[in-house]
């Protein structure tokens, strides 16, 4: 019997007011790689980001790292950035690396939520967490995850 089991875990953290630190890390029993990558809350630009491959395919696998500094800049905000992500690093660099962009970008608004309503429970311990994110989805508008 063949089986096959990949894993994606994304994480964020917040070294600061204005960025989100996302750690995207993708496994199965072929591939382990990781991303670490710095993104400006305010408008999703990549602000940093670094490769690491743990185990690949072949020797030329490596060289992906360096495709990846074409991602800074880039706004995980903007309409079509999977497209470009995939297009830039996942055909010139890794796919692989390419998902796990993809899979962080796509945990921003979600990130950004948390953050807001962490600052909003230090005010007040006691608010209705459930109005809280209903409240800020609908002074989100332009986000995705809805």
């Amino acid at each position: 019997m063949i089986t096959f089991n990949r894993s994606q875990v994304i994480g964020a953290e917040f070294p600061n007011e204005e960025t989100v630190r996302f750690n995207g890390i993708l496994q199965d029993h072929i591939y382990s790689m990781e991303i670490n990558m710095d993104v400006q809350i305010a408008d999703g630009k990549i602000l940093a980001i670094e490769g690491i491959m743990k185990r690949y395919t072949n020797f030329v696998c490596p060289q992906a790292v360096a495709v990846l500094q074409t991602a800074v800049g880039t706004s995980l905000c903007e309409d079509g950035w999977e497209r470009w992500i995939m297009k830039e690093i996942g055909r010139k660099g890794c796919e692989h690396f390419a998902e796990i962009i993809i899979e962080c970008g796509r945990c921003l608004d979600q990130a950004r939520m948390t953050k807001d309503m962490w600052q909003a429970l230090e005010k007040n311990p006691g608010i209705d967490q459930e109005e809280f994110v209903q409240s800020w989805i609908d002074k989100h508008p332009e986000t995705k995850f809805v």
